[in-house]
């Protein structure tokens, strides 16, 4: 359980924006036309609004009884947090598209408030996996950006899809989901963010 517990916190959902954002930048599409301060400007502007931001409001929310712990197992307690952190990537999003000519950053970022939406909505109605939508769509952007720019990101899709086994077999082993929900979650992060990346290759 420990070992689940450990898996599931540092592939958190939550640092997805920020570790797909490194990956485009080492991927070699903008090495020479991205100059270092701007791809430091990206990343502090990620690490605030999708990160620091969204973690914030969970101290509040324990305070006011709102959610039990930090974990937010239960369907009901994820919506206030879900709206929150839809707000917060929203504005990353909003921030960084200003002064970005990079189009794949753009639709990275938009594209992963669009996944907390539809989870928020979701959430109204059933419990689907934030921690495989998250993962989802990373594999989808690698995916996309390595056959559109036909860049050999083998290695790191590997990891990637590593790292999905590792995710899932936590969550069943923590017991937070069943087999569905985390079929549901990954489809919804992969489509979703799959059909957004796609506009860089059409």
């Amino acid at each position: 359980m420990t070992l689940a517990r450990i898996v599931s916190t540092l592939l958190h959902p939550i640092f997805m924006p920020l570790i797909g954002v490194i990956i485009i930048f080492q991927s070699g599409i903008y090495s020479v036309d991205i100059p270092f301060e701007f791809k430091k400007f990206v990343i502090l502007v990620v690490f605030l609004c999708h990160i620091l931001l969204p973690l914030s409001i969970i101290p509040s929310l324990i305070y006011f009884r709102k959610v039990q712990n930090v974990s937010i197992n239960e369907r009901r307690e994820r919506l206030i947090p879900l709206f929150f952190t839809t707000i917060c990537f929203y504005l990353g999003y909003f921030i960084v598209s200003r002064y970005s000519p990079t189009k794949a950053i753009n639709l990275y970022l938009l594209s992963s408030a669009l996944v907390v939406l539809l989870i928020l909505i979701i959430s109204l109605f059933w419990k689907i996996s934030i921690h495989m939508s998250g993962i989802g769509g990373v594999t989808a952007m690698i995916a996309v950006i390595s056959a559109g720019y036909r860049i050999d990101m083998s290695f790191v899709l590997c990891i990637v899809l590593l790292g999905t086994g590792a995710m899932a077999s936590s969550r069943l082993k923590l017991r937070t989901h069943s087999t569905l929900q985390l079929f549901a979650g990954y489809m919804l992060g992969f489509v979703s963010v799959g059909v957004l990346m796609l506009q860089l290759i059409i």
